[in-house]
């Protein structure tokens, strides 16, 4: 059964809901500080997040007020804030974002003269984050936008370096994965992502890279501004925990980097294929929620595991995204009786009358939504790809089911907050 609830603007946050808001994101950027100008309330979030995920010594913040606003004084606060902060700072970073919220689009600061006057005066690179909530469904919402403009700062031109860079996932691919194994059978000498470097120019560099595997649809956009900026070619292939899927999106990086090239996937598969028919003995015929915070792509997964036997009985998740149209019609047609609940509309928070009778959660939402204590420890895809990607996915389901867990503990343990 699919819920399309009314359009209203009214958002509901479970506390399970959250992960990477743009002050972690823009923590990625090494070397780099944080100055987020805002009302009091909006930085709760990144400043407790600051908190749980250790970088409270990387931000600060500039609160505005109603007097603020009204006496036309906002760029110069931001402006002596700039100078305050690099008096305070010890050391003085290589790049700092200017962080504002949805009511800097109100005000209509001139953000390019802004930071052109900031990188005279300072000598330093400045950039914008932009929090705002009422862009979520335009073409440009926060997530793509802070992803622009982090890569916006890397410099180059692409060179045949026979490098290709991660682009879109917060967490670097695990290195278990066979993607790195068939990167080198087709000809590539080097991976880069941005969690690796310590030093701001290095991360620059990533211009000059030859290639770009986008593996998370919030950096697509990123990708091809590097294509128009930096020459680099690019290959999108968002996560997948569909064999067939995984089989095309390594055609596909095979396509852009060696056409002539041979690649052998069986050995592969089969290994994905004996674990997945492991784990469905120990699940059997267990209900199982997911969500859209766990995975990108909640409708090609329900869609797998319902493929591979698993019992698939709701999917919490707000929107229907061009990627995902597919296996969201697939699931129309082949799971009618499957519950798509929209997460955030506000009538969730009378979860209990919507609660399924799901067994087994994968994300943390679902495990808060569903009610179970077998939640999947998942949240962004961190750290999967490819067919090793679903043998650790199917890992963390036969753990959750084995051994249940108290999931505010897991909300705690991974620092999240709403």
């Amino acid at each position: 059964m699919n819920y399309n609830f009314s359009n209203e603007n009214i958002h509901y946050c479970s506390p399970a809901h959250g992960g990477w808001g743009i002050v972690r994101v823009g923590m990625l950027v090494p070397e780099s500080y944080q100055l987020f100008v805002c009302p009091f309330a909006c930085g709760r979030h990144g400043a407790i997040g600051a908190l749980h995920q250790g970088t409270k010594n990387r931000i600060s913040y500039l609160f505005i007020d109603e007097a603020d606003i009204v006496s036309g004084s906002y760029e110069e606060l931001i402006e002596e804030s700039i100078e305050h902060l690099l008096e305070a700072l010890r050391e003085k970073p290589k790049v700092i974002f200017i962080g504002v919220s949805c009511l800097d689009d109100l005000l209509g600061t001139d953000h390019e003269a802004l930071l052109h006057r900031l990188e005279e005066r300072y000598e330093l690179t400045f950039q914008v984050l932009h929090m705002n909530p009422i862009t979520l469904n335009s073409e440009n919402p926060p997530p793509v936008h802070i992803q622009r403009n982090i890569y916006r700062l890397t410099e180059g031109k692409a060179s045949e370096n026979s490098i290709l860079n991660f682009i879109g996932n917060h967490v670097s691919v695990n290195r278990t994965s066979e993607l790195f194994e068939i990167l080198k059978q087709i000809g590539i000498k080097e991976t880069k992502h941005i969690s690796q470097f310590e030093k701001f120019e290095d991360f620059k560099n990533m211009g000059k890279s030859q290639y770009n595997l986008v593996l998370r649809p919030e950096g697509l956009q990123a990708a091809r501004d590097m294509k128009k900026r930096n020459k680099i070619e690019f290959c999108y292939t968002p996560v997948s925990y569909d064999l067939q899927t995984i089989k095309e999106q390594y055609l596909l990086l095979k396509n852009m980097i060696n056409p002539k090239g041979v690649l052998d996937l069986n050995d592969y598969e089969k290994n994905a294929l004996k674990k997945i028919n492991q784990v469905k003995k120990i699940v059997g015929n267990a209900r199982i929620s997911i969500d859209s915070s766990s995975v990108c792509r909640p409708y090609n997964l329900a869609k797998a595991l319902i493929t591979y036997g698993f019992r698939v009985s709701t999917i919490y998740a707000d929107l229907v995204p061009e990627y995902e149209k597919e296996s969201h019609k697939w699931l129309i047609e082949n799971a009618p009786k499957i519950n798509i609940y929209p997460a955030q509309h506000h009538r969730m928070i009378e979860r209990e009358k919507f609660k399924d009778s799901s067994e087994l959660a994968i994300g943390y939402n679902a495990g808060y939504m569903s009610g179970v204590n077998k939640t999947v420890n998942l949240v962004c895809d961190e750290t999967m790809f490819g067919f090793d990607g679903v043998i650790r996915l199917m890992d963390k389901i036969a753990e959750a089911y084995l051994n249940p867990k108290d999931l505010k503990e897991m909300i705690d343990e991974y620092g999240l907050v709403v």
